[in-house]
């Protein structure tokens, strides 16, 4: 990703990351926050990929009842930091709103997977959680 790229992706996001400083400052309540970031466009991979170590692994992070919070971030550059530090090679990075990912997330849920997820927002920096027992509520007030 060039200067210029990068400089276009941030400004592009300026309002999805003013969205979540104002709701980590307490300024603006969780309906409103989700309301607004619903519409946002958000980066992420899939859940399950390649490790550095050449194994398979579902890069979750930890969540409470043998779940997962699916991280999802507000740049492309947050998430190739965030998969660098938890080693993870041969991604590819998607982007969607961030309402349309929680819909993807509940229709996993839904199926056969091994571990429910909930969602983890920007996880070195904001850690904002979408709990899966949650899921529905926020994916309704995100539309």
């Amino acid at each position: 990703m060039g200067l210029l790229d990068r400089i276009n992706e941030v400004k592009n996001n300026v309002n999805a990351v003013t969205l979540l400083e104002k709701h980590d400052q307490g300024l603006l309540n969780d309906a409103d926050f989700l309301r607004d970031f619903g519409k946002e466009t958000i980066y992420y991979s899939t859940p399950f990929g390649d490790h550095k170590d050449g194994d398979k692994r579902l890069f979750l992070m930890p969540g409470p009842d043998n779940t997962g919070y699916f991280p999802v971030f507000t740049t492309e550059e947050d998430a190739k930091v965030h998969f660098e530090l938890v080693g993870r090679v041969g991604y590819v990075l998607m982007n969607a709103t961030f309402h349309d990912v929680l819909l993807t997330v509940k229709q996993s849920n839904e199926g056969e997977a091994p571990v429910k997820m909930g969602v983890l927002i920007d996880p070195a920096r904001f850690k904002v959680t979408v709990d899966v027992a949650n899921l529905d509520d926020v994916i309704i007030m995100t539309e």
